[in-house]
């Protein structure tokens, strides 16, 4: 890690959805849709479609968290979103944590993670779940150090750049079997 990395504080704090934090997400997230297989999307999210995205994670009472630097740009974010529509699944959620491409192996991630575990545990959540490609090993084994178990793989059933992949889904528990937060 280098010594500015090292140096540089954190803010973990709500999304700013009437200042530059929306478009300072979608630039991060768009790197990695572009660049890497990491997400499964094809096309670069616009301004317009990043903020439906925002307002749909909010607006359904979901955390959206940035983690800004002392300049007060946007260096990551996290957000939880619905695991899946049925009531059944309601103590669940879907965890997206995404760094500055020139910014990871700085502890950011771990900073976002600690947060929105914090907030989902303040939900009454007691599990959170990330989908993980067979390419992004460097998540693979952030999640694993961090608490998360390999729940399954599903082989072969995504493609991205002419390539098939293979998704694990990671569970990170936060409550113990009586229901009491970890």
């Amino acid at each position: 890690m280098s010594a500015e990395k090292q140096t540089k504080r954190l803010v973990i704090e709500p999304i700013n959805i009437s200042g530059t934090d929306i478009a300072e997400c979608m630039n991060i997230y768009n790197h990695y849709v572009r660049e890497t297989n990491f997400t499964l999307e094809y096309d670069p999210l616009t301004l317009d479609g990043y903020t439906a995205r925002v307002n749909g994670v909010l607006g359904a009472g979901y955390p959206f968290v940035v983690a800004r630097t002392d300049d007060g740009s946007v260096a990551g974010f996290a957000y939880l979103s619905e695991f899946n529509p049925r009531i059944g699944y309601r103590f669940t959620a879907d965890l997206s944590v995404y760094v500055k491409h020139d910014a990871r192996h700085a502890g950011i991630g771990a900073a976002l993670l600690s947060h929105i575990e914090a907030l989902a545990t303040d939900m009454g959540l007691r599990n959170i779940i990330s989908i993980i490609t067979s390419e992004n090993i460097a998540s693979t084994e952030f999640h694993k150090r961090h608490g998360f178990l390999h729940e399954g793989t599903l082989r072969e059933v995504a493609v991205k750049f002419g390539r098939t992949l293979d998704v694990s889904y990671y569970r990170k528990p936060l409550t113990d079997t009586a229901g009491k937060a970890l």
